[in-house]
């Protein structure tokens, strides 16, 4: 049992890169890798913490195992059972000390108010700015309790509606939440970075952001697609506007959802989700009954 939820696991965690490659608009991509990333990762953590379940009750009562049926849900021996539990610890280590950095990240890229050189409010795209005391083109989102925008001074001798594009695509990272699908593309990284291809999907996944965040910023009045493709040709450095070329960025602003592929892998997605949540609660309803077996 525990196998068939690894597997389900490990068939979730190919989606990102499905949906990398699909038609799909920005949104729906970004939205569908982070989902099922999500939810392959946190199957596979109930999988091996599965396979681990029967050790405590082995160190307890050797005979106890075989009496139960405990090796139809954990197959392997008390070194596979072992194994696991290190592996699921080692994850779920590793999955805190990357929130932990994201954290600590965002506490360094914070700009105190006493540091900046002007505080601004920007009413369109709903966001406090802070400009940092540099010439250096410079622009990105701290999302938290103390959300705002840091802009260098060079952002704001930009010609206003250049400015204007800047601030309303940080105020979407802003609004949009961008900081959770980016803590959980690092995490995917992290973990499955030794796998030949996935830095170039989280990669995409990155890019499909910005593209997410330019496509909402043109909702904001005065704000249109040729002030923000002009902004990131004179900001070709700066944070907030990736280097690429103003054609592509264009025709991706205008990319749209493909009907047939996001009804595909939406139907592929939900046939494995509910595969993995049926076997999930197949299988505690087992340890249930073992653990009562035992009292």
């Amino acid at each position: 049992m525990s196998l068939f939820v690894v597997a389900v696991a490990i068939a979730l965690l190919t989606v990102p890169a499905l949906a990398a490659r699909s038609s799909m608009g920005p949104t729906a991509r970004v939205r569908t890798a982070c989902l099922t990333a999500v939810g392959g990762m946190g199957l596979l953590g109930f999988g091996t913490l599965l396979t681990a379940s029967p050790l405590l009750l082995w160190w307890h009562d050797e005979g106890e195992v075989s009496r139960l049926g405990l090796r139809h849900l954990s197959p392997g021996g008390p070194l596979a059972w072992t194994a696991s539990g290190l592996i699921c610890g080692l994850g779920v280590s590793w999955i805190i000390g990357v929130a932990r950095q994201s954290v600590a990240a965002r506490r360094r890229a914070s700009l105190p108010v006493w540091a900046a050189v002007s505080v601004l409010h920007d009413d369109g795209a709903g966001v406090e700015v802070r400009v940092a005391p540099s010439l250096e083109p410079l622009a990105f989102a701290v999302p938290g309790r103390d959300r705002h925008v840091v802009v260098s001074e060079a952002v704001t001798r930009l010609p206003d509606p250049e400015r204007r594009a800047v601030l309303a695509h940080e105020g979407a990272h802003l609004r949009l939440g961008h900081h959770r699908h980016l803590l959980v593309l690092v995490a995917y990284e992290r973990i499955w970075g030794w796998v030949p291809g996935v830095p170039a999907v989280v990669r995409t996944h990155r890019r499909s952001i910005e593209q997410w965040a330019d496509a909402d910023a043109t909702h904001v009045p005065q704000v249109d697609r040729q002030a923000i493709l002009q902004a990131r040709a004179r900001l070709g450095s700066c944070n907030a506007m990736p280097d690429k070329e103003p054609e592509a960025s264009l025709g991706d602003l205008e990319t749209g959802s493909s009907p047939r592929d996001l009804a595909a892998i939406t139907v592929f997605v939900a046939g494995l989700l509910f595969a993995g949540a049926y076997t999930a609660t197949h299988t505690v309803g087992d340890l249930t009954a073992a653990i009562a077996a035992i009292h």
